[in-house]
């Protein structure tokens, strides 16, 4: 049981990581030369948990859905980076959603 749970789980994280966006999205936050690179659905559900302290806006929470339903296959990657930027500028975080990567 463990083991199938292991491997659902790493099946969902590999699936979510190769779910990229089609231009990735470059958040400043702290120092002025510390930024993320948000790219995949992964990326961004990451960002959410691990760098947002109250955790409990409603669009945190449309974007954790989001991300979460893209992740599965149930809803676009697209829906989900912009419920992601949404998210980001409602929490007052600078961002740039179109730094070229080329």
């Amino acid at each position: 049981m463990i083991a199938a749970l292991r491997f659902a789980r790493s099946g969902v994280q590999y699936f979510m990581e190769n779910q990229s966006f089609r231009t990735p999205i470059v958040i400043y936050a702290g120092l002025p030369s510390k930024f993320y690179l948000v790219s995949t659905v992964s990326d961004a559900s990451d960002f959410l948990f691990d760098n947002w302290a109250p955790n409990d806006s409603l669009q945190w929470v449309d974007a954790m859905n989001r991300c979460a339903k893209a992740g599965a296959g149930e809803a676009s990657v697209e829906g989900a980076r912009s419920a992601f930027l949404v998210a980001v500028k409602a929490a007052g975080i600078r961002v740039d959603p179109s730094v070229p990567l080329f």
